[in-house]
């Protein structure tokens, strides 16, 4: 199976004249803006090939950025972007807004100029801010996208294309829908990998509408994050390497030749999955998603992780400590947040576990790679038994508490009742013999 490595020793050396811009193309510009350089604050930029012999590529921690060097590098050195110019790089982060907003700008040699998008880090942050798309018509990255776009169109005349993978994606389509009319008219294309869709609102604007012939969406076979929400339609499906969600890295994607390697539709656990979250956004209103997301994070935060992958690594004594630490949060979200929780376990793992678990859509006889039926079970059986015991203890707090007004109740009337007679027997007259 190839993959965007294969792709870049294949067409690596053929310019843009000679072999035309394809998608393949637009997703490693996405990959690449997962990538920090030092310099960017320059507005006339560096070309990749400028960037690799000066050495301006930030190292990271994240397990991807091995790949993504090796891919930059490749990139750096091929006919085909080696005078590729990035400029206009930003990156920010925001806890106090819950924005995590990266973008930069590519000047292509077929005389265009890509504004590229960065998808969700490894930051709480950024996850935060993915999860307030669930009830927020707004969110701060897609303000700041609009913004960005609207800069970056006044520095050249160059026809635009809008790139984004994952959240990236959702940038791109959302800024494109929100610029004003003339620079809509100059956006050449919209290339969203495995972003997630729009909001109702926005999905049913006029500056939507006319933009929409424009997307060109791609998912994995496995996709989760690209059929969020109002999702865009028709999709391309590629096939991936990978498994589950893993697929969401554009590095597992296949190729073809200048183009992916297609599938005909999606497999049933990306079905399900969607199905399952479509459910739950049509039947909670905007309150009580965002009471969710705010709960979540907030007892996120309780555990100290800074990064989701501090999260993920603890599995699900994370998720045991996250429902433990509850008791700070008011009754009536608590509840909410269990019930939701029960929801989740109850309606997507259920439904994936009894219906995908022993096989794959993929065709071939390739086994289904997930968590045992036990091991579900366990953690279902625990969430379940946490949940009675939190309302039972609640239940059995409330009835104390109420238990408790009516003995001071009563003791009052008790109270009330003495001071009267007392009084009533102050006033009486004295009778015979005795003496005032």
């Amino acid at each position: 199976m190839a993959n965007l490595m294969d792709y870049m020793a294949w067409r690596g050396e053929f310019p843009l004249s000679v072999s035309p811009w394809n998608e393949v193309d637009a997703l490693l510009a996405a990959v690449l803006s997962y990538l920090n350089f030092h310099g960017m604050g320059d507005y006339r930029g560096w070309t990749l090939r400028e960037a690799k012999r000066i050495d301006l590529l930030v190292p990271d921690d994240h397990t991807a950025f091995p790949a993504r060097r090796k891919m930059f590098e490749a990139m750096a050195e091929s006919e085909r972007f080696g005078d590729v110019r990035m400029h206009h790089f930003i990156a920010l982060t925001d806890a106090e807004v819950s924005m995590q907003f990266s973008a930069m700008c590519l000047d292509l040699p077929d005389n265009t100029m890509a504004v590229v998008f960065r998808g969700t880090d490894n930051t709480l942050v950024g996850w935060h801010e993915d999860f307030n798309m669930a009830y927020q018509t707004q969110v701060p990255g897609q303000q700041a996208a609009t913004y960005y776009l609207a800069k970056a169109a006044k520095v050249t005349d160059r026809p635009i294309r809008l790139i984004g993978h994952s959240k990236g994606g959702n940038l791109a389509v959302y800024a494109a829908a929100s610029v004003s009319r003339k620079i809509q008219g100059r956006i050449e294309g919209i290339w969203s990998f495995d972003g997630p869709g729009m909001n109702l609102e926005t999905a049913r604007s006029e500056g939507y509408e006319r933009i929409r012939d424009r997307i060109r969406s791609y998912i994995p076979q496995t996709s989760i994050i690209g059929l969020l929400m109002e999702y865009y339609k028709p999709y391309t499906v590629v096939r991936s390497g990978a498994r589950g969600l893993e697929q969401h890295d554009p590095m597992t994607w296949q190729v073809y030749g200048g183009h992916f390697e297609e599938m005909e539709s999606i497999d049933r656990t990306a079905s399900l999955v969607s199905e399952t979250l479509h459910e739950w956004l049509a039947s909670s209103t905007p309150e009580q998603r965002g009471a969710f997301v705010d709960t979540l994070f907030r007892l996120a935060d309780n555990t100290n992780a800074t990064k989701m992958s501090d999260l993920l690594g603890e599995k699900f004594k994370t998720l045991r400590k996250i429902i433990g630490g509850r008791k700070e949060v008011d009754p009536e979200t608590r509840k909410l947040f269990s019930r939701l929780m029960m929801q989740a376990v109850s309606m997507g793992v259920g439904n994936v576990v009894e219906r995908v678990r022993g096989k794959s859509d993929q065709d071939g006889d390739d086994e289904w790679t997930t968590i045992s039926q036990d091991e579900w079970d366990r953690v279902s059986a625990e969430l379940t038994a946490e949940a009675e015991r939190r309302s039972a203890e609640e239940a059995e707090a409330k009835a104390a508490k109420e238990a408790a007004k009516e003995a001071a109740k009563a003791a009052k009337a008790q109270t009330k009742k003495a001071a009267k007679k007392a009084e009533t027997a102050e006033s009486l007259p004295p009778e015979d013999g005795e003496t005032e």
